[in-house]
């Protein structure tokens, strides 16, 4: 399928083409080509490309098909590249089409072209912007991708050019072609910069600069490419063929320079390439091959086609007469006069049969093209395609031609590396497809098996590669490699594994099973359990077969200098071997079954993989016992210390605690465990080592740190504390008082139990403290004064502080036995000025009948004294207590006689009225108030129990008026205020005021009289006991509203 748009409405018939295809015999040929496929058979497909008729199922690698053309004339030059063709015809005229865009196509006429001049080659730039066409004449015209017409170039005018080298440094954002060389036929190379813009017809081309010329009898320069060597921007490779000869210019490119040169009187200027050509005047670098060709041709292949990322050319190609020599480029750190191919081969023409059986080679052809794997060669009426790999022919294709046509050359599109067949009638596109498809085969049969796993496209491909390597590496003995590679192929797994086994190759197949066991699925659970256990098995008989060489070669004592270089050889082996195994360990620790492991393991005798294993999988009980009945304590506390199972301590603390004390301590204070359950380690403790005074208790150390620091609060724990403490064979207390008194109040052992205890080991200050904090302070101070302490007697002496009474009891105890006991007065005297409790009176009674007051003379003077002092103070306070009361019963007098003075204008402060109208109150604060205008009032703020008091109280004033009245009512005092009083208190009924009684006369019951005034004070307590206005009453309902509910009335009375 043609890679042009379908552009015409119809096509010229065109001459048929006659396939001859060689068959797939290196991998690179595909399927059959179909004979004498003509115009007629194309079909125009919706993408608007032209088909050739072939299916979907033609798997051929390279297609010839012919690309119809617009214009009915002869080519004569024919160049494409970024996917723009150009096509120059004999007219003159210029065809240019998008091959992207088909339907865009230009015809261009070539202006002022001479008639005796023709066209011999067009150039065309890597970006597919810039076309150089030359004539015979030296007539040369430049387009550029913008323009409709041609520009003759003076400067280039009478050279004959036949090869440019296009700089790659050119980007699409700059128009200019940048630094260009040209060769010309006469041998020269010149270097060039054009610059479209748009008057670039009108003004001055840039000068053209002599570089070089080739010291060859008129040889053209048919090939010219220079590159930038990669990591050095200002360092050149240059490469130049003529027919015979290719040159390679190594230098540094600087600015440029003028020189004058003798050609005739003509000066030419050199530029930037001077500095590399400088270096080659008198020895140029060339290879020369014999030949009589007019013409030849250099190609370059890279693998980077990109414009914008544009790579270094990886090889080249060179047309010559003995055939097409190749190779590499490689550039580095050459220097001028070295080289930069590598590897170069001649690839001689391929040979035909002739009718008479003898073999003829081919004549050179036409035109080459190069690919990353073939040659394409052009023939005067045939293509074929060589792999330069083999360098086998895989495809040959013959041109059909008409009567009056003939080829004429082959062109490449660099970009998309799709090369073209032109004749002087007809255009062709040769497709290829998948070049690389089958490179692997020959890579492969070339036994390079790193290369062609690269260019594998499936799995199947890629086993037979495996699987192809690795026979060959067993059948070189190469085992190790066999092994690595077999597993990586789909060969049964048992048939690997017998082969290794009848060739007794262990370390193979141990290499084998791990890397098939690396390469199982994560499902493979089971597969990957036996092929581990089975790489246990054989890391162990490697181990033992190395060791056993070892120590034979140790034990032998006739060897031979060379044998005796061989143990410790042994030795490294085993060590590799031994990590080799323990990282599979680590690796498939997850899917070794264990009880099979370690039987595996114990039957070949390594305790080491033993507990290596058993410490990867968190078997630390197995660990631990081994180090254990081995007595190797330090292992065995470090492996106990890793884990963080509690159980494990417990189990094997008893051990350790009684062989390494110290250290199991220290791990114990790491850990948090329960302290309760060490109990039974801490009495397999030998307490009798602690002989040293620096050397401390390690039960009580732990223990101490629990309790002090942890906060532990287990009875059983500090009552084992304190048994240690209360045990130890030193006499000083020191260390059990002050557990004792940490443990304050809130004790958390037995006081009966650590009693006793320290009574049996005669413990006295520890009794002491044990007494007190019982609260059995006279015991206490008795066995201090048993023990003859009296400084820890007068100590709980005084901790009864608000039992005076017992103080002084403990006291007096205290000084009977000074005085008693040892019979001194003085110190008596000097224990009595120690309590506040104690007078000398109260010690006179313990003093023997006839004793001189010598002694303490001094002290009953001291007392008299203090008994005057105190009678004294008695008496003031007598005094000032008598002047109180005479004020108080003044003052008392003064209330009674207390008045306040009314006008007759005085007006109530509630309801504004006349004050003198009703009876009334006064207070201090000069504020009255009609007295029920006061009890309606003082009711709101009275709770429920006060008004029914108020209300008991009015009762029995009642009765008690009534009584003497004769049930008389009460007539003074029916107001608002009784009908309030009696909504709030329920049964309330009117009140009676102080006032009242004076209206009914006097009682001549004097106790009437007393309980009436009683009744009328308790009354006034409640009604009048403060001010409405001003005092709390008044503070304590200032969240009440201005206006009450009961007021509305009044209220909405006020609107407007």
């Amino acid at each position: 399928m043609s890679l042009i748009d379908d552009f015409l409405e119809s096509t010229e018939p065109g001459g048929s083409s006659t396939l001859a295809h060689y068959g797939d015999q290196n991998g690179l040929g595909g399927g059959s080509f179909a004979n004498d496929y003509s115009n007629d058979n194309m079909v125009r497909m919706e993408t608007g490309f032209v088909s050739t008729g072939l299916n979907d199922t033609d798997n051929r690698i390279f297609v010839l098909d012919r690309v119809p053309l617009p214009v009915s004339a002869t080519l004569v030059a024919v160049a494409v590249s970024n996917n723009t063709l150009v096509v120059v015809f004999d007219t003159p005229q210029i065809l240019r089409i998008d091959l992207l865009q088909g339907d865009q196509i230009e015809y261009i006429e070539i202006p002022r072209i001479s008639k005796d001049g023709a066209i011999t080659a067009a150039f065309f730039d890597p970006t597919g912007r810039h076309l150089i066409i030359t004539t015979d004449i030296g007539e040369n015209y430049y387009l550029y991708e913008k323009w409709q017409k041609c520009k003759l170039l003076k400067t280039l005018k009478g050279h004959v050019i036949t090869s440019v080298a296009w700089n790659k440094q050119a980007t699409l954002a700059d128009p200019s072609t940048r630094e260009i060389l040209i060769g010309t036929k006469n041998g020269q190379i010149y270097e060039a910069c054009l610059e479209p813009s748009d008057d670039f017809f009108r003004r001055e081309e840039k000068p053209l600069k002599f570089l070089y010329a080739i010291n060859e009898p008129v040889s053209p320069i048919n090939g010219l490419y220079f590159e930038q060597f990669p990591g050095n921007s200002r360092k050149y490779f240059i490469m130049a063929a003529t027919p015979t000869r290719i040159y390679e210019f190594i230098g540094v490119v600087g600015p440029a320079s003028q020189k004058a040169s003798a050609d005739g009187d003509e000066k030419r200027k050199k530029g930037n390439f001077e500095g590399i050509f400088s270096h080659y005047e008198n020895n140029p670098v060339f290879l020369e091959l014999p030949g009589d060709l007019s013409y030849s041709e250099l190609h370059f292949f890279s693998q980077f086609k990109d414009l914008q990322q544009r790579g270094v050319a990886q090889s080249f190609a060179w047309l010559t007469v003995p055939g097409i020599y190749h190779g590499n480029l490689v550039f580095g750190s050459q220097n001028p006069g070295e080289h930069v191919i590598d590897n170069a081969q001649l690839l001689q023409y391929p040979t035909n049969t002739l009718e008479s059986g003898e073999t003829q080679v081919d004549s050179v052809p036409l035109s080459i093209a190069m690919t990353e794997f073939h040659f394409i060669l052009l023939y005067k009426d045939r293509i074929r395609a060589i792999c330069h790999l083999n360098d086998e022919i895989v495809y040959e294709e013959m041109i059909n031609l008409a009567a009056n046509e003939h080829v004429v050359g082959l062109t490449m599109d660099e970009t998309n590396g799709s090369p073209w067949v032109y004749t002087n009638l007809s255009l062709y596109e040769l497709i290829i497809r998948e070049e690389s498809r089958d490179v692997w085969k020959i890579y492969l049969e070339k036994k390079q098996y790193d290369t062609a796993l690269h260019y594998c496209r499936d799995d199947s491909q890629r086993d037979k590669v495996y699987t192809t390597q690795a026979n060959d590496y067993f059948s070189q003995q190469r085992y190790q490699l066999s092994a690595k590679y077999f597993a990586e192929s789909a060969v049964p797994f048992e048939e690997v594994a017998l082969q290794f086994v009848e060739r007794d190759e262990r370390d193979a197949l141990r290499s084998y099973v791990a890397n098939k066991l690396d390469r199982l699925r994560k499902g493979d659970l089971t597969q990957k359990t036996m092929l581990a256990t089975w790489l246990v098995e054989l890391y162990l008989s490697k181990i033992n077969q190395l060791e056993d060489l070892a120590s034979s070669a140790t034990h032998t004592t006739d060897l031979i200098a060379s044998q005796a270089n061989v143990m410790p050889d042994y030795k490294q082996q085993q060590e590799d071997i031994e990590d080799e195994f323990r990282t599979f360990l680590e690796t498939y620790k997850g899917h070794l079954h264990k009880p099979t492991t370690y039987k595996l393991i114990s039957s070949h005798g390594r305790s080491s993989a033993m507990l290596y294993y058993a410490d990867l999988i968190g078997d630390y009980d197995r660990v631990i016992s081994h180090w254990i009945i081995e007595e190797n304590w330090p292992k065995a506390l470090e492996v106990l210390g890793k884990q963080a199972n509690s159980d494990v301590f417990y189990k094997y603390s008893p051990a350790l605690m009684e062989n390494s004390p110290y250290e199991m301590v220290t791990l114990w204070m790491q850990s948090n465990l329960n302290p309760r359950q060490l109990i039974p380690s801490l009495l397999r403790y030998d307490h009798s080592k602690v002989t040293d005074k620096g050397q401390q208790n390690q039960a009580i150390r732990y223990l101490s740190y629990v309790v002090t620091t942890l906060g532990n609060t287990d009875p059983a724990i500090h009552n084992y504390l304190l048994t240690l403490y209360a045990t130890q064979q030193t006499q000083d207390e020191t260390a059990l008082l002050a557990f004792l008194k940490n443990e304050g109040r809130e004790m958390h052992y037995n006081l009966d139990y650590a009693l006793r205890l320290c009574s049996q080991n005669n413990r006295m200050q520890s009794c002491v403290h044990i007494y007190s904090q019982m609260g059995l302070y006279e015991e206490a101070v008795n066995l201090s004064l048993k023990y003859h302490d009296l400084e820890l007697a007068r100590i709980n002496a005084d901790k009864p502080e608000e039992d005076d009474v017992l103080r002084k009891r403990l006291w007096l105890n205290i000084a009977k036995h000074i005085v008693q006991e040892k019979k001194d007065i003085k110190t008596a005297m000097e224990f009595l000025k120690q309590s506040d409790l104690l007078k000398i009176e109260d010690i006179l009674p313990f003093f023997p009948d006839f004793v001189l007051i010598d002694d303490f003379k001094d002290e009953i003077c001291s007392a008299l004294e203090e008994y005057n002092i105190h009678i004294e103070r008695l008496k003031e306070d007598m005094d000032e207590a008598t002047r109180s009361a005479e004020n108080i019963r003044l003052d008392i007098r003064q209330l009674r006689s207390r008045f306040a003075i009314i006008g007759s204008l005085e007006k109530c402060n509630i309801c504004d009225l006349p004050l003198l109208t009703r009876q009334f109150y006064v207070f201090p604060c000069q504020h009255s108030f009609h007295a029920d205008c006061l009890v309606d009032r003082i009711t709101k703020y009275l709770n429920t129990r006060q008004i029914r008091r108020l209300l008991d109280l009015q009762e029995q004033l009642s009765k008690e008026l009534n009584s003497k009245h004769n049930l008389q009512k009460s007539s003074g005092f029916n107001s608002a205020a009784n009908k309030f009083i009696t909504a709030a208190a329920g049964n309330l009924k009117g009140v009676i005021f102080p006032g009242d009684a004076a209206l009914h006369g006097n009682d001549d019951a004097s106790v009437m009289i007393a309980r009436s005034e009683q009744l009328k004070e308790e009354l006034d307590d409640i009604v009048a006991s403060e001010c409405v206005l001003c005092g709390d009453i008044m503070i304590k309902s200032i969240d009440q509203p201005f206006v009450g509910e009961d007021e509305v009335d009044a209220v909405m009375s006020w609107s407007v």
